[in-house]
């Protein structure tokens, strides 16, 4: 692995060489009304402000020095590499009734989604109705929210967050590299896939296949499969569909790769101006700012999943801090994320999955380190932790990491948690608090088709939990009112274990062999320079101990962030489920959703399926009863700093209204 940590006194002093990368000019493309003018609570009405932005690095200076081939990308005459984004605001009409903070979201593979996580919204890129507003908290709290690009390549289609950057060369001639794609289709329909990057010699490309992760690979001959073009290809004879729930991979040449850790530093500079400027280079105002000064007090983050994992190598690079020597975020919220990003190397792919039990489980940043305090690698002897780059230049942010079961049983979720033999607990730096929201999925929606997983997908909604993590972070940053302590299963508690599942017959219900493993590999020797020269990876034998929360009788767990819906249960919930016999690969984990199978109501519903469960005529005297135990349960998380008191009355109320 990369390692990035450099001595404070040798960085500032050649910063103060060179001059600082920036936002040279921003663009206001529009600015109106959101949701028709609508007063949100005391903040009031909100506009919209869309535009696009524009920077320069400098590839001398040791902050921006990290982006791989930076020093290969063209420059302008005053030998900055310059590139350009969108970007995108919601902020209050009155700057003065906002709360003073920006909230970033890390748009994922193009798309908002701090309205869905935080308002329970509605999915939109371009929102602008009172209804995709959702139950407008973040406007009723008084945050700006913005997005930005900073993922290259992104079709410029549904609003997409886009950015434009170079590509490097070794001028004259071009880098060209092998490259690999990994596809794993989950329907049987798809006749041809297209590929990260145009090759540049389809005569030495190569297609493999394997059923299952653990399965050697097999070449697929040259006369079964064809390019359409230089970026797709197709099976033979054509019309031939794609195998549901293989694993093909193409190894194949590239050339041109984008300088794509710029996207990195796009988002840093881009925090840095809406905080600390008054104007672009051309007088053009900073669009939070008011009375010639910005109106951020603070800045908060937050990433779902992919745009979580960014979060962490955000940090984890030394992004946190702008060339003027400033943290960037105040306070992060990597959400669902446990490893950290395929972006800052050459011929990226950052919006490749990563190891999620079934398939794709090559791409890189996977690996060590994975906890945020600094630990030993028990096969390499190096030490590392995602804070520690920060740590010893004193910029890291407040962070509050949140993740679902789906992490522990797909993503190595508990490597946060312990060390990386699995045989301790972690401990937590001061400024870390992780919580786990038990029983729950990777995210709010079913992700696969219907009948790929075997089992109806999970349908609680964390979200309020969110909202609560949120403002417990901003308090922290705000007065430094510590949150919640962290709540996740633990080793010395035993609620931290290799393999659990329920001790009682489900119907419908198949147990997963086991969480997806966390093996290490070789990415061959220049992957120090971000080069991945050994393609494709090959796996070691050596795995990272990977564990999952145990569970009770009914398969529920019983540690983390409890929601009342698994404190008072009317199913078993998981954040895992398997692939159906239908799908290919029966049995594997299946992609990134959970399963939720319902109580009987009655006990001779019950006895006549042989369900272990009680019913719930067994477990609650009557839907009062259930519903006062729910209002109970949310009261005391709300008590504990894991629950705000307008998600208490949500919950009661929907609780109320339950029909069995």
């Amino acid at each position: 692995m990369r390692r990035l940590i450099a001595p404070l006194a040798v960085a500032l002093a050649l910063a103060a060489t060179c001059a600082q990368a920036r936002v040279t000019r921003i663009e206001i493309l529009r600015t109106e009304p959101f949701a028709g003018g609508a007063a949100f609570g005391t903040v009031g009405a909100y506009e919209k402000v869309v535009g696009r932005f524009h920077g320069e690095l400098d590839p001398k200076a040791p902050l921006d020095a990290v982006i791989v081939d930076l020093d290969k990308a063209p420059r302008n005459a005053r030998g900055k590499v310059e590139y350009s984004a969108d970007f995108y605001i919601l902020r209050p009409a009155d700057l003065a009734k906002g709360n003073g903070a920006l909230l970033y979201d890390v748009n994922n593979r193009g798309n908002k989604r701090a309205l869905i996580q935080f308002n329970s919204a509605p999915a939109s890129n371009d929102p602008s109705t009172l209804a995709q507003a959702g139950n407008g908290f973040l406007m009723r709290e008084g945050f700006s929210v913005v997005w930005s690009g900073w993922i290259p390549g992104l079709p410029a289609e549904n609003n997409n967050l886009r950015i434009e950057v170079p590509h490097a060369t070794n001028a004259p001639s071009p880098i060209v590299g092998t490259v690999w794609d990994e596809f794993l289709l989950n329907d049987a329909t798809t006749k041809q896939v297209r590929l990260s990057y145009p090759t540049v010699d389809q005569d030495s490309a190569t297609l493999i296949e394997r059923d299952r992760n653990a399965d050697a690979s097999s070449i697929i001959s040259g006369d079964q499969w064809e390019f359409v073009d230089a970026q797709t290809i197709r099976l033979l004879p054509a019309g031939t569909a794609f195998r549901i729930g293989t694993i093909y991979q193409l190894v194949y040449q590239a050339k041109d790769p984008p300088v794509a850790g710029v996207g990195f530093a796009a988002t840093r500079d881009l925090v840095a101006f809406l905080r600390h400027a008054a104007a672009d280079d051309a007088g053009t105002a900073n669009p939070l700012a008011r009375n010639g000064r910005s109106a951020i007090t603070r800045t908060l983050a937050h990433g779902t999943s992919q745009s979580g994992r960014y979060l962490r190598d955000f940090v984890y690079q030394g992004f946190n801090e702008d060339e003027a020597h400033r943290i960037v975020f105040d306070g992060i919220n990597p959400h669902v994320a446990t490893a950290r990003l395929f972006l800052n190397e050459r011929f990226a792919q950052p919006n490749r999955m990563v190891q999620i039990g079934h398939g794709f489980m090559f791409y890189p940043n996977i690996g060590f380190p994975f906890a945020f305090e600094t630990q030993t690698d028990p096969f390499t002897g190096a030490k590392d932790g995602i804070l520690a780059r920060c740590s010893a230049r004193g910029d890291c942010p407040k962070v509050i990491s949140t993740n679902t079961a789906t992490e522990y049983w797909q993503s190595g979720g508990s490597l946060l948690v312990t060390d990386p033999s699995g045989q301790q607990d972690g401990v937590e730096p001061a400024n870390v608090r992780i919580y786990h929201f038990a029983g729950t999925q990777h995210v709010e929606i079913q992700t696969m088709p219907k009948g790929v997983c075997a089992m109806p997908f999970n349908t609680l909604d964390y979200r309020p939990l969110l909202r609560a993590a949120l403002m417990a972070l901003d308090r922290w940053v705000k007065d430094g009112t510590p949150p919640p302590p962290s709540r996740h299963p633990r080793i010395d508690d035993g609620t931290l274990v290799a393999m659990t599942g329920p001790t009682v017959h489900i119907p419908g219900f198949t147990l997963a062999k086991g969480p997806s493993p966390r093996p290490r590999f070789d990415y061959g020797p220049q992957f120090a320079k971000g080069i991945i020269d050994q393609v494709p990876p090959v796996a070691l034998a050596d795995h990272y101990a990977v564990l999952v929360p145990k569970v009770d009788r009914d398969g529920n767990e019983t540690s983390g962030v409890i929601l009342p819906d698994i404190a008072v249960p009317t199913a078993t919930a998981t954040g895992w489920s398997v692939r159906s016999p239908s799908a290919g690969a029966p049995g594997e984990l299946c992609y990134l959703d959970g399963s939720y199978l319902p109580f009987a109501r009655t006990k001779a519903e019950r006895d006549a399926t042989n369900d272990g469960r009680l019913s719930l005529e067994e477990r609650y005297k009557s839907p009062a009863d259930y519903a006062a135990k729910v209002h109970a349960a949310a009261v005391k998380l709300a008590r504990e700093g894991y629950l705000l008191d307008e998600d208490v009355d949500r919950i009661s109320a929907r609780s109320a209204a339950t029909a069995w």
